[in-house]
Formats: structure tokens, C-alpha cells, sequence
């Protein structure tokens, strides 16, 4: 298995300093978020997990040993992308416009590899206005950073036929697909296809292969326009697709791996709000069924109860999430294998009771400042590979 995520760092900065603007739950500490996150992938990684990192494929093929560059194809490819992150804003001074464009260029080809990830991640812009005296130049300076990319889930999904790059729901967080996109291109990865068009979004934490199906959460976050995308183009791989509706559209619980997630082909989880909810309640959960015949998918269960299609038509058990363990991410787990998750430590004892009931082997992973985020262990990867996990 081959996971790919982000580690967090001097990009979170602005976001922790306004959490609402950066969509995120509250303030966290950057450096204990870091660590967690290294202690997140150490653990992956000895539950026998492969885990790369964005720095580690944008980096790879850049640097010798001792930290220099290195020229070559991936250096000259990593200077373009940087390139499309930095702006020298030349507004006041529209006669230096072709200049700078240069001056720029001159910039690129001597930054370190390592800087240009900076400016990959902070998108730098440089605002320039005319001084008499010294250089002739000042400048006051801003940055869009990428906040929110360590939750790597989100930008693409990996279905049973490769990956498909998502379109962010927020504007803040679509340049994140970029990025995404320019990992899978360079690890040999390229993805079979782009979500794009007017009012289709997509994002990942709503997508959750079960067996040889799918489970898909049309809701805050991802629209039925992105799903039709998905099947009109054959880029799913799956005879059956499960589209679960939700009329609740609530932060707290934006997309599918927040409230529902799925531990073996007989044993899922579901927050205790949308499990008990009856029809007259916005946050009951209704799901439409779509079946692929001679390359084509046509709806066969339109509005179904999804509890009872869960219990009843797939003859799943359902373990209820609690309040208190659903705000402490208990959903929000990754799942390596039958009955093999990485969770959110501090749940319940009545949850570990039950997952332990149902011989479920967890490794539970403290991330307390990552969680904050608003995502937790399942958020922040992305599993590359198209084969069943169980």
C-alpha cells in the first residue's frame, strides 16, 4: 500500500492565526502538529504502509547529497511549477512589467530546490512600487499559503481505475488540485482524469471504495455534477456506485469520512445523529444506488433509507459513533485492511469495547493539534493504489 501526504509546517502559520478564515476548528500549535504528523507516518509505516511526502516527490531528483542542486529535468520541471506560484506584482510601475518578468526568471534559476518548495507552498506575491536611491525597488509582500494540504485526502480520489483529480468546493483550497496533480505526474502516476465544469465539485474525503464498490457523499462539499462526471467518463472501475445524500450540509460534518466509514465488507461506523435520525430530520441519510451495465450506469434505488440499506440490503453491522468520540474524529479513520484501521486516540472505552468486540485491530494515534484542522488520520492520506483494501 502506497500512501501519500503532506507534512504541515511554516505554511500553517497564517492559517492558525484566524482558524475560521483558514477553515479550520480552532488554534493549534505548528511545531506539535508537525511532530504528530511525523508520528502519524512512522506508525503507517510500521503497519507496513509505503509513505511518501509532497516535499519528498518535489524535491526528488533536485538535491545531492550535501544539499545543493542539481541540474537536470526535474530541477528544470520543479523552476516552471514554482514559477506559477510566485507573482512580482507590477501594478505601480507597469514600465519595469517586462523587466521584472526577467528578473524573475533570473530569481528561479538560482533558488535552491528547497525555496522553490517554499514558494510552492506560501505562493508569494511581491508587490513593487519605485524608490529613489538604493536599489530603485521597494516592495511589500503577501502570501496565499497552502494551509489546508496536509489534509491530502481531499484533492483526488483513487478509484478501482487510477486517480481522478477532484475540484475543491473552496476557493482557498483549489490551487491544492495543482499540486496534487504534479505528485502523480512525477512518481509515474498520472491521473485518468479531471473533475472540471460549472457547479461540479469534488472532493476526496467524500469518496470511500467498499469491496469491489463505492460509496460517494453528494452533500456540502461534492455535487452531483462531479459524481455524473465519474460515471458518464467510466472513471470509477465499479459496477455498483452508493451516492449517500445529505441535507444537513454542516461543517462539522462537510464530507462522508466525517460521520460514516467503512472497517470490513460487514462492519461500518456512523455518527449516532445519522444513524438514529428518522425522515423528518435534516440530517437523515438517504442513499440512490447506480448499477453499470454494458458501460453505462443507470439508477436502481432512488431515496432509500440509508441505515436500513446498510443493515438490511447489504447486511452490514453498524457500530453508532457517540457525540463526545465523533467530536474527537472517531469516524475519521483509515482503515490498511480488513478490520485494520489507524484511528484518533481518546475514544470511549464503550467504542474500543466495541471495535474490539468485533476484532478490529487499532493502532490509535494521538493528534490532538492536527485534528483541529477539522480532519483527522483519514483525511490526511491518500492511498494511491487501485486494488481493494478489503
Amino acid at each position: 500500500m502506497t500512501i501519500l501526504m503532506h507534512e504541515p509546517t511554516e505554511e500553517l502559520f497564517l492559517g492558525v492565526i484566524h482558524p475560521d478564515a483558514a477553515l479550520f476548528a480552532d488554534y493549534f500549535n505548528v511545531d506539535q502538529a508537525s511532530r504528530e504528523h511525523r508520528n502519524y507516518r512512522k506508525a503507517l509505516t510500521e503497519a507496513g504502509a509505503r509513505v511518501l511526502t509532497v516535499r519528498e516527490v518535489l524535491l526528488d531528483g533536485t538535491l545531492d547529497g550535501e544539499g545543493n542542486a542539481v541540474e537536470g529535468p526535474a530541477l528544470d520541471a520543479l523552476r516552471t511549477f514554482a514559477g506559477e506560484f510566485l507573482v512580482y506584482n507590477t501594478d505601480a510601475i507597469p514600465a519595469q512589467r517586462d523587466a521584472q518578468r526577467a528578473y524573475k526568471e533570473e530569481v528561479l534559476r538560482k533558488a535552491n530546490p528547497k525555496d522553490l518548495l517554499r514558494i510552492i507552498l506560501l505562493q508569494p506575491e511581491v508587490v513593487l512600487s519605485h524608490t529613489e536611491g538604493n536599489t530603485g525597488f521597494a516592495a511589500t509582500y503577501r502570501q496565499r499559503p497552502m494551509m489546508n494540504l496536509f489534509y491530502m485526502r481531499d484533492q483526488m480520489i483513487a478509484t478501482f481505475k487510477g486517480l481522478v483529480i477532484a475540484r475543491m468546493h473552496s476557493p482557498q483550497r483549489e490551487v491544492e488540485s495543482r499540486v496534487a496533480e504534479f505528485c502523480l505526474n512525477k512518481i509515474g502516476m498520472p491521473p485518468i482524469g479531471r473533475i472540471s465544469g460549472e457547479g461540479a465539485y469534488l472532493e476526496g474525503g467524500d469518496f470511500l471504495p467498499f469491496g469491489s464498490s463505492a460509496f460517494i457523499g453528494c452533500g456540502l462539499r461534492t455535487t452531483q455534477k462531479a459524481i455524473d462526471q465519474l460515471m458518464e467518463n467510466d472513471w470509477l472501475g465499479t459496477d455498483r456506485l452508493m451516492v449517500v445524500r445529505d441535507n444537513w450540509l454542516e461543517q462539522e460534518q462537510m464530507h462522508l469520512d466525517t460521520y460514516f466509514n467503512c472497517i470490513d465488507r460487514d462492519l461500518v461506523t456512523l455518527s449516532a445523529n445519522r444513524y438514529k435520525a428518522g425522515p423528518d430530520s435534516s440530517q437523515y441519510l438517504t442513499v440512490d444506488v447506480y448499477e453499470r451495465k454494458d458501460g453505462r450506469y443507470s439508477r436502481t434505488v432512488e431515496g432509500a433509507c440509508f441505515v436500513d440499506f446498510l443493515e438490511k440490503t447489504l447486511g452490514v453491522k453498524v457500530i453508532p459513533i457517540s457525540r463526545p468520540d465523533e467530536l474527537n474524529y472517531a469516524n475519521n479513520y483509515l482503515t490498511i485492511g480488513p478490520r485494520r484501521i489507524m484511528a484518533v486516540a481518546g475514544q470511549s472505552q464503550e467504542l474500543q469495547q466495541a471495535l474490539a468486540a468485533h476484532g478490529v485491530d487499532v493502532t490509535w494515534i494521538p493528534l490532538p493539534n492536527l485534528t483541529r484542522g477539522y480532519g483527522a488520520a483519514h483525511c490526511m492520506t491518500q492511498i494511491l493504489g487501485t486494488e481493494e483494501v478489503f
